[in-house]
C-alpha cells in the first residue's frame, strides 16, 4: 500500500491525431476529494486489499470441495481489478463530464494500473485451481488492449470479453462460463463474484445458474 500511495505517474504527451484526448491540457479545477482519496489514502488501499483477502479465505474454502478447474471466479475490469483513477483525475482538473471519446483515448493508452491485491488474488485463484473469468463493459473491440492490461499487471485470467450491444452481462456470463467448460472441459459454474457496483453480481436459481444482473431493487 505504501507503494501504491506514493506513486508518481506521469501523464504524457496527447497522442498525435487524438481530437479528445484524455488528458487536461488546461486545468481549470482540482481533482474532486473522492478521486484524491481513492489514489492517495492509505484507508481505500487497505479496503481493497482486505476485500482481496476476503475473497482469497473463500476461494481456500470453495477449493477444498471443488476439483480443480470446476469453479470459476467472476470478475468486473473497472475499479474491480484495474485502477483507471488517473483518467478520472485527468477529467477533473479540466472540470469535465464523462465523455465516450475521452475514455476510449484513455483505453486505448493502456496506462490502467491494478487494483491494490487484485493481482495477488487472481494468482492465488489460480494457483488453488480456480478459473478466472473477466466480464467487463469496456467495448469488445477494446479486448486486445484490455487483455494487455491485465497481463501487464500480473492479474491472472482464462477468459476475458467486453462488452457488444448491451451492458447487461448475464449473456456475457454464461458464455463464458460455456467457453471456459469447452477450454478446460465439463461444466465449470461460478461460485465466487467481486465487483465494484451491484449490476457485477448475479442473481442465481437454486442450482447455482445465472437467472441475470442484480439491481438496486433486489431483496
Amino acid at each position: 500500500c505504501q507503494a501504491y500511495i506514493t506513486r508518481a505517474e506521469s501523464v504524457p504527451p496527447v497522442a498525435a491525431g487524438d481530437s479528445d484526448p484524455w488528458q487536461c491540457r488546461m486545468p481549470t479545477a482540482k481533482p474532486t476529494t473522492a478521486t484524491h482519496w481513492f489514489r492517495n489514502s492509505l484507508e481505500y488501499c487497505r479496503l481493497a486489499v482486505n476485500v482481496y483477502d476476503e475473497a482469497l479465505r473463500a476461494a481456500r474454502r470453495i477449493a477444498a470441495t471443488h476439483r480443480r478447474q470446476t469453479w470459476i471466479v467472476m470478475l468486473d475490469a473497472d475499479e474491480t481489478v484495474l485502477d483507471n483513477s488517473l483518467f478520472e483525475r485527468e477529467r477533473n482538473l479540466c472540470g469535465s463530464e464523462f465523455k465516450d471519446a475521452q475514455w476510449e483515448s484513455w483505453v486505448r493508452a493502456d496506462l490502467a494500473r491494478a487494483i491494490p491485491g487484485a493481482a495477488q488474488f487472481t494468482q492465488a485463484v489460480h494457483r488453488l485451481g480456480g478459473l478466472i473469468a473477466i466480464v467487463t463493459n469496456r467495448i469488445a473491440a477494446d479486448d486486445d488492449v484490455t487483455q494487455h492490461a491485465l497481463r501487464t499487471n500480473g492479474i491472472w485470467f482464462d477468459y476475458e470479453e467486453g462488452k457488444g450491444d448491451t451492458s447487461d452481462k448475464t449473456l456475457r456470463w454464461r458464455k463464458a462460463e460455456s467457453e471456459l467448460g469447452r477450454r478446460f472441459g465439463g461444466h465449470p459454474r461460478t461460485v465466487l463474484w467481486l465487483g465494484d457496483q451491484i449490476t457485477d453480481l448475479a442473481v442465481l436459481d437454486r442450482r447455482g445458474a445465472i437467472l441475470g444482473a442484480m439491481s438496486q431493487k433486489d431483496a
